[in-house]
């Protein structure tokens, strides 16, 4: 019995000093956790939280709360990067507006004063341009708020890709033929079916259109594969891989480009991401190529 209550007397001395070194070990990583969440929250810095102690649920916290401290990062980086592109993008817009503004009061103010009826409708004819340049990028603005602040779809359906991507071609036929454009179409035997919202792939195409029949030196092809992917090409001279690498970024425009709001690829880009697709851009051999997978 002596000998019993002995070991029994020990085995709970040595418990007791465990559970005492791990509260002590415990104690210290609170403290190192502390310390270095205070510090690393109010710092600019990428350290992460690191403890000396082995304990697994001590390490299971810091892990956790690194974790933490990266997604804190990256929204605190988004915005600052949010930021400096919004100053950027008004600053950007005010001159785009104030352009055609000052032109169209400028007109205004000489047709006041000007009696000769040719030079009248010269005048009235520059207006009406430089007030369609505004009404282009208002209707583009309008937009691109509405894409952006659409964070749900509320209609998907069966859509046939093929069949819709060609009805929104032939939406676009008289703008072809003034360019002299004569698009090439590639296609896959079998239809490509997705359940998507039917609008949002409209537009995305026509601004992909668009763009081709903006800047394309005279071609424009097609190419639709088995898995769902399109590639949209045409030959851009004045094109290099800076402005590619620019191209769905809200407010660029390529510098020979007229009215032009560099709205149309982002916001295409924008409602690909929201349908659970991905867009993008190569260029070789001066033909600019957009990859877009649904």
């Amino acid at each position: 019995m002596i000998v019993f209550l002995t070991i029994l007397s020990a085995a709970l001395a040595i418990s007791l000093i465990i559970t005492t070194v791990k509260v002590l070990v415990m104690k210290k990583s609170t403290r190192e956790i502390n310390e270095q969440f205070s510090k690393l929250i109010e710092g600019d810095t990428n350290a992460l939280i690191n403890v000396s102690s082995a304990d697994k649920d001590m390490a299971s916290l810091a892990t956790i709360l690194n974790t933490k401290l990266k997604d804190l990062r990256e929204k605190e980086l988004t915005y600052t990067n949010g930021d400096k592109e919004l100053k950027s993008a008004i600053t950007n817009v005010a001159h785009d507006i104030r352009t055609p503004l000052t032109a169209i009061c400028g007109y205004a103010d000489m047709m006041k004063e000007e009696s000769d009826p040719a030079k009248f409708d010269k005048y009235l004819s520059i207006i009406s341009e430089r007030a369609n340049a505004l009404k282009v990028l208002s209707e583009e603005l309008f937009k691109y708020s509405v894409s952006t602040n659409s964070e749900k779809f509320q209609e998907v359906e069966k859509v046939d890709v093929n069949l819709h991507l060609q009805e929104t071609l032939f939406s676009f036929y008289t703008k072809f033929c003034e360019r002299g454009i004569t698009p090439r179409i590639t296609a896959c035997e079998s239809s490509i079916v997705r359940i998507t919202n039917k609008n949002s792939l409209t537009r995305i195409f026509s601004n992909i259109i668009e763009n081709a029949i903006k800047y394309s030196d005279g071609d424009f092809i097609i190419n639709i594969t088995d898995d769902g992917a399109i590639r949209f090409s045409n030959t851009a001279h004045n094109l290099n891989n800076v402005d590619v690498g620019k191209l769905f970024d809200r407010f660029f425009t390529v510098e020979n480009s007229k009215y032009s709001t560099g709205l149309g690829l982002s916001i295409a880009k924008q409602l690909t991401k929201q349908i659970g697709g991905d867009i993008s851009a190569e260029y070789k051999n001066e033909v600019l190529t957009i990859i877009l997978k649904i």
